[in-house]
């Protein structure tokens, strides 16, 4: 049975951010999609900081400019958003670390908060408006995932778990101990759940700048150290709800590892993990996110919060742990994968959208090769959506070879020929091939295809399934 459901009537929208004369093209593009993607879901549009909002002549029901050029941005937000939140009393402070900008942690803080108490619905989706879902298929996935794979355990504290994305939700048991990071880009779930999360005092100039006048603790590393705040701005958030409600948990600094374990449980009784970069997301600043399996490691991701939620007999720190040498070498748990063509590359094309287009006067040579993940022992099949293919004449062929090592070691190749027809052709092509090894584990598999001869083609995604 579907819990949130897509007619969105039951669903608040809290959209929250900085609205400048430079973003408002962006947020204001982004708030009408919202409204067209969600029609009947209530918007509450807050603005976190601005430099043209009038907020002596703005309301819950009308936003105001001091600077005629915004009037029309101002009339949009008036006529697509229900209500409209506004943040008065917070001002940046210093970076969190090494190398970043300043900090607008209170102006996140107090928009959610006063977004969330206009918020009159059962369930709210609370994201930030850099972040756009483009349809409703992340409510249909916190429904599939709920109903399949959440257990409630000891630390659960709200009345139903609470979506987030993988990204920004950090694993405390590779590369850097930070317990309790939990991404804070959206929140999906009941409305009193994410008001709790958000029900957290404005963070001060004495934990902004901690690290200026205070040691770290013994045994920090290096990409440990990068702090000027006691904690990160995800941590602060989340441990300070959990800490309020459940004993015996500590984060003095970024970095106490006292709760390692508590802060996964903790994750797993009360969240739900969610990859949104399968979803149909636009979100430009962060895009790099995903683009890398190299990275799958340092975050906890869907397919972990899967496999821990199923089995919660799991020794967490076990299960997530890995050495630095490691760090980097991502190997699936889960089959059948999807891999895109952001985790591909090419030696005689291009990337563009979601394919990999190869120009129809390109020369021969690698068409397509990654995406250098290990896979476990076992029989394995790999097929090849293509979306267009035109050979350029009688003469043209594929190789395509499984190989890990970084090509050193061949699993299995097979050249195919393809067949010259003049024309259109208007529909997919798929291209299979299978192959095993006996060894524990392999890394930097990958699939690759070479190219004989002129072909102008455009290579989807690689679906690999484990099947043996």
């Amino acid at each position: 049975m579907s819990t949130i459901g897509t007619d969105c009537s039951n669903l608040s929208l809290v959209i929250q951010g900085n609205c400048s004369v430079s973003n408002h093209g962006e947020v204001a593009n982004i708030l009408m999609s919202y409204r067209k993607a969600f029609r009947n879901a209530e918007i509450i549009f807050c603005i976190s900081s601005s430099d043209f909002i009038d907020f002596s002549k703005s309301s819950e029901r009308y936003c105001a400019s001091y600077n005629k050029a915004m009037d029309n941005f101002c009339s949009l937000v008036n006529e697509y958003a229900d209500k409209i939140a506004y943040a008065r009393l917070a001002n940046p402070f210093p970076p969190v670390f090494r190398g970043g900008t300043n900090c607008h942690a209170n102006h996140m803080i107090e928009a959610a908060q006063n977004g969330l108490k206009l918020a009159s619905r059962k369930y709210v989706l609370r994201v930030r408006n850099d972040l756009l879902f483009k349809d409703t298929g992340v409510l249909l996935k916190y429904d599939d995932l709920y109903e399949k794979y959440y257990q409630r355990g000891t630390y659960t504290v709200f009345d139903m778990p609470v979506m987030i994305s993988s990204l920004y939700t950090l694993n405390p048991f590779a590369g850097g101990r930070l317990p309790f990071h939990y991404g804070d880009w959206f929140h999906l779930g009941r409305t009193s759940d994410v008001r709790k999360i958000w029900d957290v005092p404005f963070v001060d100039l004495e934990f902004m700048t901690f690290y200026n006048s205070n040691p770290s603790l013994p045994g920090t590393k290096e990409k440990e150290r990068n702090f000027y705040s006691r904690l990160a701005i995800e941590q602060y958030i989340h441990f300070e709800h959990f800490s309020k409600t459940i004993d015996n948990i500590y984060l003095t600094h970024q970095n106490d590892d006292r709760s390692v374990v508590q802060s996964i449980e903790i994750l797993l009784d009360n969240f739900i993990i969610c990859d949104i970069y399968h979803l149909g997301v636009y979100y430009p600043k962060y895009i790099d996110g995903f683009n890398s399996y190299s990275d799958n490691n340092t975050r906890i991701m869907e397919e972990d919060w899967i496999v821990m939620s199923r089995d919660r007999s799991i020794d967490v720190s076990e299960y997530l742990f890995k050495s630095v040498d490691k760090l980097r070498d991502y190997t699936p748990k889960l089959f059948p994968i999807t891999i895109g063509s952001e985790h591909l590359l090419t030696n005689v094309g291009f990337r563009f959208g979601k394919s990999i287009i190869i120009p129809h006067d390109a020369p021969e040579g690698i068409v397509c090769f990654g995406p250098y993940i290990g896979l476990p022992r076992g029989k394995f099949a790999a097929r090849i959506e293509v979306s267009a293919l035109y050979p350029r004449d009688e003469n043209c062929s594929l190789i395509i070879a499984a190989s890990y090592n970084k090509g050193q070691d061949v699993l299995c190749a097979k050249e195919v020929a393809l067949i010259y027809s003049p024309g259109y052709r208007n529909e997919k092509t798929f291209f299979e091939i299978e192959f095993e090894h006996d060894e524990d584990e392999i890394e930097n598999f990958e699939i690759v295809m070479t190219s004989r001869g002129f072909i102008d083609m455009s290579i989807d995604k690689i679906f690999l399934d484990k099947v043996g």
